[in-house]
């Protein structure tokens, strides 16, 4: 019976180690609400769009709305908390619209801050967020969180926020990354 059970706890604790899959989070639940507790928007004067993102596969995401900013007073300012394997190397991808009449802002520049984490490759400042990248997967860099719940926190830096030219936040991807190779 030891040995069975000590074979079945080294096997759950495998599937454990090898369960890290990608997790979305998106800014909006299906109903349209704010997709709180894992997107909490902390500052500035967030709304809801209809404006999704057309990334090619839109169609794993669930919500009806996204979250939209249109002006820099005060301060806007996200924060992610997604469930995450800790000891896993993620991926790290943001995705968001924009439209022929409002438009995600082309000069959009944001402070990334990571809490949780043991290992961090995203710049202290990105531009994933600017109109050019719209309707895609932008990535921010690679986090190894020490936490099931690590943080990023996204805060706006500079860029023209305005009824025509926006902050459209639609989803951010974590996508575990394979882990290398032991030389045999």
């Amino acid at each position: 019976m030891k040995i069975l059970t000590i074979t079945t706890l080294a096997a759950i604790s495998a599937m454990h180690c090898y369960a890290a899959g990608t997790v979305i989070v998106e800014s909006r639940k299906a109903d349209g609400t704010p997709n709180k507790p894992a997107w909490s928007e902390v500052s500035g004067k967030w709304g809801t769009s209809k404006n999704k993102t057309r990334v090619e596969d839109a169609s794993s995401l669930v919500a009806t709305n996204v979250s939209v900013c249109l002006t820099n007073s005060p301060v806007p300012v996200i924060k992610i908390s997604p469930e995450l394997e800790a000891g896993t190397t993620y991926k790290v991808e943001v995705t968001f619209s924009t439209s022929s009449s409002y438009v995600a802002a082309p000069d959009l520049i944001v402070a990334v801050s990571a809490d949780g984490v043991s290992v961090n490759t995203i710049p202290t400042n990105t531009p994933a967020f600017k109109g050019s990248g719209a309707n895609s997967w932008n990535a921010l860099g690679t986090i190894k969180p020490s936490t099931k719940n690590p943080a990023l926190t996204l805060t706006y830096v500079s860029g023209t926020l305005s009824r025509e030219s926006r902050w459209y936040a639609d989803a951010i991807r974590f996508t575990p990354e394979a882990a290398p190779k032991k030389a045999e």
